[in-house]
């Protein structure tokens, strides 16, 4: 052992007899040895690189251990941030531990480091670090933290000052909260936020009102101004930024997805409940043309190496774009990304595409033979090289199998010897250094100027060297730089570079623009900040003249950022352009930024031919019909003067109005119907919205057309709808008739569903034989939506007409929903009791445990498994593409670990998603039902039930609760005997 490492352990003790906290002594929950476990420079020489290619070990444990995070200071120093408070799944975090920071040092760049010091070690839930020349900022979720250094002697001037708090850390998860933290070339302190883990931020001390939530996506901070922005929404758990040489920032998501292009403003796909905004209907799919699995097979396919040939797998951590000269040219410029389950470096290459980028797959790089190797981070390091840490572990990303807190590696990727960097001492830079810094081949140099916040050491003659690199014939990135950094340092004026000739100027000058308004809007008054004519006007000129999609797109994203007042204009120019209609960005940053805009949106759909903004707006006017007076009408004047827009207009109109039974007709409906209606597509959509306006066909008409067998299906379909949604007196004599024509009956179910008639439980049982097979469900899910009705099918179940296997645990739930203790002793007769207190529930699973052995697991008939899976799970659970969506995928899911299989069905409550928490909803026709609210505005809302999505007029709604516990109800595992649990267990745990 090193010299220095045994004066660190002297320090400690130093440390602990004049009272500091002894740093806790770490423990492992992972099941498997150290001896399985090949030592750091094993690991290193079993990773298959490149030819000329070198790995070297950096750093290994004792030295390192769960490096989650790392940073570099002006000195050419890494910081590495240890994480040993994240825990086991039962556990979740263990606060008896503490996370902490160590810096290490490379004296002679040979690949390994020499000198090691211990920062900061008292940090929980430690996530990301970045450093500036006065000290250190921590992630460590709920809070952002700031520890200053300023004499820079490696010690803590005080303790960590709050700067931000919000950054949730749910009780319901603990995945995907706030991670990762960098500088941008903007100056502003950037970092990320996962789903689960929505928050509201602010400074300490913000009221709730004055919060800027977050529910995924990329945030950012202004050190001087001290005001925080939420940049994007969505995306599922952002775990990897970077910003390529023109200053394009990309991040990488671990899952549903894995790369993006971050433009402010957008709201990026999330596949786990809908958008805050309830006026965002759609979200911006990822940036990449391909994904690094078989999506035709799940992407829990992609481990063992089954999606070696894709790139490894569906699981990206870490994310760098390399902007040095030492590796080869072909790795310029690269997006470089772990790939977790493929244990390898996913490399893109990211290319010009419409309005924005595109990432397309290159060759795999720097596969790992070891099976513990888990990279984090990938960053490029002073001397070019790329440094990789790697968390060393079996477990994690749905491996529950603990955690092992005394392993982890930091790596160093050459190609051959680098040469050793030439550090500039900042406090004493001059001109001439200052302009090698920002023209150095290796980014990183130049990055040390924009972490620096040492702005006294800048004269005139600095400024001058920066100014000079601005002249339009020196290249792009040096041109970028220069601008990057007089704007820090200088208060550069960007208006002049509007015009400049190199697209990537004027779009910094615009964002410069925009970021002046947007510091203004968050220092004063709660509004967006209004612009001066002629500025604006100039952005007109540019948005209908200028021929770059980039330009486009970076005013597109501007929109939002100035007063709604001033919003229209600037969104008209852009919308105008023909060529973007199809574009992936375009449409919709134009509808994120104008979707406010209420009664002006008519003259958006005026102005635009984008299907997308044509369907958007047309939906945001219909469910706001009663606000927006008069904008109804506008809209349908725009069909009426532009018959070809019309499909487009009146498809946003049915979304808007579905679950509704009625509005006021607008002042020229006739005319629309008068003019429209021969047109054959447009038929539908008039017969319902004249319908819901009240001037449709008689309903007694309709009831001959849903009846006639000589009228087209789809005429029945639409007249049967009609008559639900109007509340035909006639409707159950209607439904009856119906429920023996098969293309018919489930919709007529949904129609019968509606009427409380004690009669309707015997009709719908004696019915069941005209559906077929999982069609059947929705004859269940209805008797259990009333209590009369589940009591007759109870009885049924006793008496054995019925089996009890047809009720699935979700049903169950729903009955015990009605709190009616007379249906709950028959529900106990035939499903069984339900363990409820914890104690009861850790038995059960204790019991389990000792009984469902490896040697009994492997006498699973899998084959009756997965007909058990089929009646009992699959109703709520895709298993590999097949299944119901209620509850969520469990490919992915660590099914193959008896604890977390038997934790989740036993005790589902355990840790619950906000995704997937339990509203009951008790409608005033008497209905009760359970589910999960997809979307909700202020006339309707979505419940995704369990064999289908239905939306309800907010009228029609007597109470509504939403619940902490999970849809999955306990007490599945109850009704099965002891060979079946073991068969489903085992199916579950093969499969």
């Amino acid at each position: 052992m090193r010299f220095w490492i045994n004066f660190s352990v002297f320090l400690t003790l130093i440390s602990a007899a004049v009272g500091k906290t002894t740093f806790p002594e770490v423990y492992n929950s992972e099941p498997l040895s150290d001896e399985s476990l090949p030592s750091a420079d094993q690991a290193a020489a079993g990773f298959t690189v490149p030819y000329g290619f070198e790995v070297s070990v950096f750093a290994a444990e004792p030295e390192v251990r769960n490096p989650i995070a790392m940073s570099w200071d002006e000195r050419g120093r890494m910081w590495v941030a240890e994480n040993y408070t994240y825990a086991e799944r039962n556990k979740r975090f263990d606060h008896e531990l503490s996370d902490r920071v160590v810096i290490f040092e490379d004296l002679d760049w040979d690949g390994k480091a020499d000198n090691r010091t211990v920062f900061y070690d008292e940090a929980k839930n430690l996530t990301g670090l970045v450093k500036d020349t006065h000290g250190l900022w921590l992630m460590c979720p709920p809070q952002l933290l700031f520890i200053a250094d300023r004499d820079r002697n490696d010690v803590p001037d005080g303790k960590p000052e709050v700067i931000l708090d919000g950054f949730t850390v749910a009780k319901s998860n603990y995945h995907n909260f706030a991670n990762g933290l960098k500088w941008g070339p903007d100056g502003w302190l950037y970092g990320r936020c996962g789903h689960s883990c929505p928050g509201k931020l602010g400074v300490p001390g913000t009221p709730e009102a004055d919060r800027v939530p977050i529910d995924g996506g990329i945030w950012r901070y202004h050190p001087t101004r001290k005001v925080v922005e939420v940049l994007t929404h969505g995306t599922t758990n952002p775990w990897g930024h970077d910003w390529d040489e023109n200053g394009e920032l990309f991040f990488i998501n671990t899952v549903n997805g894995h790369l993006w292009h971050m433009i402010p403003g957008a709201h990026f796909k999330e596949p786990f409940g809908p958008s805050l905004n309830p006026l965002i209907y759609d979200r911006l799919e990822m940036h990449a043309d391909h994904w690094h699995f078989d999506t035709g097979q799940h992407w829990t396919k992609s481990r063992d190496g089954k999606a070696n040939d894709f790139g490894g797998g569906h699981a990206h951590i870490g994310m760098a774009i390399y902007q040095a000269d030492h590796l080869p040219e072909e790795w310029h410029g690269k997006l470089l990304t772990w790939n977790l389950h493929g244990r390898r470096l996913n490399r893109e290459k990211l290319a010009r595409h419409g309005s924005g980028y595109l990432a397309r797959h290159e060759p795999d790089q720097f596969l790992a033979s070891d099976e513990w190797f888990r990279g984090l981070e990938i960053s490029q390091g002073p001397d070019g090289a790329l440094y990789a840490l790697d968390w060393s572990d079996t477990g994690e990303c749905h491996d529950s199998t603990g955690v092992h807190r005394t392993s982890g590696r930091i790596y160093r990727f050459s190609n051959g010897k680098p040469k050793a960097p030439h550090i500039v001492d900042l406090d004493n830079i001059t001109p001439l250094q200052l302009r090698q810094l920002i023209t150095h081949p290796n980014v990183w140099h130049y990055r040390q100027l924009l972490q620096s916040q040492r702005y006294h050491v800048y004269q005139w003659n600095h400024f001058s060297s920066a100014l000079d690199l601005l002249h339009p014939e020196n290249p792009t990135v040096h041109r970028l730089r220069a601008f990057w950094f007089l704007r820090k340092t200088a208060n550069l004026d960007p208006l002049p570079y509007l015009n400049d000739p190199d697209e990537h100027l004027r779009v910094w000058a615009i964002r410069s623009l925009a970021d002046k308004w947007k510091l203004d809007t968050l220092q004063g008054p709660r509004h967006h900040s209004e612009i001066k004519k002629a500025t604006l006007d100039r952005l007109i000129e540019i948005a209908q003249h200028d021929q770059s999609s980039l330009v486009h797109l970076t005013l597109a994203s501007t929109v939002q950022r100035i007063s709604a007042e001033q919003r229209l204009p600037l969104a008209i120019a852009l919308a105008s352009h023909k060529k973007y209609a199809a574009d992936h960005n375009l449409p919709h940053l134009i509808w994120f930024g104008c979707h406010s805009l209420g009664a002006k949106l008519p003259l958006l759909m005026e102005a635009t031919e984008w299907p997308q903004l044509l369907q958007w707006g047309s939906r945001a006017i219909g469910e706001q019909d009663e606000k927006l007076e008069g904008s109804l009408a506008a809209l349908l004047q725009v069909a009426l003067d532009h018959p070809h827009k019309a499909p487009h207009l009146f498809k946003g109109l049915q979304e808007a109005y579905q679950g509704r039974t009625k509005t006021t007709k607008p002042a020229n409906w006739n005319t629309v119907v008068e003019k429209l209606s021969p047109t054959l597509s447009l038929q539908q959509a008039i017969s319902e919205l004249s319908a819901l306006f009240g001037e449709g066909r008689p309903l007694e008409s309709l009831h001959q057309d849903a009846l006639s067998k000589s009228t087209p299906l789809p005429a029945r379909q639409r007249a049967l709808r009609t008559l639900i949604q109007q509340k035909y007196p006639q409707l159950q004599t209607v439904c009856k008739a119906l429920l023996t024509e098969r293309p018919l009956n489930q919709l007529a179910v949904q129609g019968l569903a509606t009427l409380d008639d004690p009669t309707i439980a015997s009709l719908l049982l004696s019915s069941r034989k005209h559906l077929r097979g999982s069609s059947q469900n929705i004859i269940f899910s209805t008797l259990v939506s009333r209590p009369t009705w589940a009591s007759q099918l109870l009885d049924e179940i006793s008496a054995g007409k019925i089996s009890r296997s047809k009720i699935s645990p979700y049903q169950a739930r729903q009955i015990l929903s009605f709190k009616d203790a007379a249906l709950e002793k028959k529900l106990t007769v035939v499903w069984g009791a339900l363990r409820k207190t914890p104690e009861a529930k850790r038995l059960e699973i204790q019991k389990l445990k000792t009984t469902m052995t490896t040697k009994h697991l492997a006498k699973a008939n899998l084959s009756q498994g997965a007909l058990l899976f089929q009646t009992h799970c699959a109703v709520c659970h895709k298993l590999h593409g097949k299944g119901g969506t209620l509850g969520p995928d469990l490919t992915g899911s660590g099914r193959a670990n008896l604890d977390y299989l038997l934790e989740n069905i036993i005790d589902p409550n355990a840790l619950v998603s906000a995704n997937h928490h339990l509203t009951t909803l008790t409608l005033k026709d008497g209905r009760t039902l359970n589910g999960i609210i997809t979307r909700q505005t202020d006339k309707t809302l979505t419940l995704r039930l369990l064999d289908q999505e239905s939306t309800f007029a907010q009228e029609s709604i007597a109470n509504k609760e939403t619940s902490p516990v999970s849809i999955m109800p306990e007490g599945l595992l109850n009704i099965l005997k002891p060979e079946q649990q073991r068969d489903i267990l085992g199916y579950l745990m093969k499969k």
